[in-house]
């Protein structure tokens, strides 16, 4: 490694690495568009069980909308969005930047890749965070009622 003026650090990329890396954004491209026909797979089902279910709103006694699950399929297709976003830039960039030796185009397509994992670390702190709350809600309450 070699240190410049600037305090920054070169790291030389062998070809067993740049191999490595090209393989990964193949597969990262793959994933990210089965990751986008899966959120237009969302996006129509969202929409169809919103249209198809909001008939069936008469029959239900209860007065809860039934067409909201069709909305929570689009509020995921919408958040799904993000990270395959992240990957296939990642992806993108990655191959664009090993393939014409561009520094700045393998910085940003990292910088892609630390989104993506930002994205997934602050959703499984926020699953992981709800998952808690119900069960400190949800355990009182299954104790109170089978008492």
């Amino acid at each position: 490694m070699e240190t410049t003026n600037r305090d920054e650090v070169l790291i030389t990329v062998n070809q067993e690495i740049k191999d490595y890396l090209l393989e990964t954004s193949k597969w990262g491209k793959l994933l990210a568009i089965v990751g986008y026909v899966g959120i237009g797979l969302l996006i129509l089902l969202g929409l169809g069980v919103t249209i198809g279910l909001s008939f069936f709103n008469s029959l239900n006694d209860v007065g809860f909308p039934i067409g909201i699950f069709g909305t929570i399929y689009i509020l995921i297709a919408v958040l799904y969005y993000f990270p395959v976003t992240y990957l296939y830039k990642f992806s993108v960039q990655i191959k664009q930047g090993l393939n014409s030796n561009d520094l700045q185009s393998v910085t940003t397509g990292f910088g892609n890749l630390k989104s993506l994992y930002k994205f997934l670390g602050i959703s499984t702190i926020v699953i992981l965070s709800i998952y808690g709350l119900a069960l400190i809600v949800v355990l009182p309450l299954t104790l109170l009622l089978f008492k």
